[in-house]
């Protein structure tokens, strides 16, 4: 080495050991994502997308710096680790490219199933307040009417009504308001859902793209290390 090369030799040194270490870490966060499987599950599979999408950059970083410096000053034990992850970097890409898919297809399919349990919930509820309408429209009598309140209240010592024909015609009123407000509240949540869903998915898979492109772009330019 000369007096320059000493001068920076201290810096390469630390750059490449901070980025083994950065590359260890994310070793760690990618089995951890993984752990435990949940394959075949949409919702599973669209949260790891997520996951590996932020964790990214520090594999990025890690592999930038470990690779800083290219061949000079490196021991024969660490070309053939450099050759190791830089073809790590091209099946990072590629798996990165294949979860494009994947990620759109479990967006279909966790819209459905956000769809279909929201409306079955909304469906439950307005089942059960046209029961109660339909048992208390049938009430004709003011001790049927009383029954039928106090039972909607169990918990409070309810005293006879002064007039159960007026408060039947009230908490009939009060049903049908329910029955809308539960339909147009079920349609908001919906229309929530699905827009915090879509905007996920595209961050996601818009980063998974990203991301392939980057780690294949790592490969390309480290061919040092596979040729030497």
């Amino acid at each position: 080495m000369n007096n320059l090369d000493k001068d920076y030799w201290p810096s390469i040194f630390n750059l490449r050991f901070i980025g083994y270490i950065l590359l260890i870490l994310s070793f760690i966060d990618v089995a951890n994502i993984f752990i435990p499987f949940q394959f075949t599950n949409p919702v599973w599979e669209f949260q790891m997308i997520g996951a590996l999408v932020e964790h990214a950059p520090l594999p990025l970083i890690g592999s930038i710096f470990v690779f800083f410096g290219e061949i000079n000053y490196r021991r024969e034990v660490e070309i053939y680790l450099l050759n190791f992850i830089s073809w790590a970097a091209l099946l990072a890409g590629i798996l990165f490219l294949l979860l494009l898919p994947l990620g759109i297809n479990n967006t279909r399919r966790i819209d459905n199933q956000n769809w279909m349990q929201i409306a079955n919930h909304s469906s439950q509820q307005i089942t059960q307040m046209q029961q109660i309408k339909k048992v208390l429209s049938k009430a004709t009598t003011n001790q049927d009417i009383n029954q039928i309140i106090k039972s909607l209240n169990p918990q409070e010592n309810t005293l006879e009504l002064k007039n159960p024909q007026e408060m039947k015609s009230q908490v009939l009123s009060q049903i049908w308001q329910l029955e809308k407000n539960t339909s147009n509240q079920a349609q908001v949540v919906q229309s929530n859902t699905h827009k915090e869903l879509i905007r996920n998915s595209i961050k996601w898979n818009l980063g998974a793209l990203i991301c392939s492109f980057a780690f294949i772009w790592i490969w390309r330019v480290t061919n040092w290390a596979r040729s030497s």
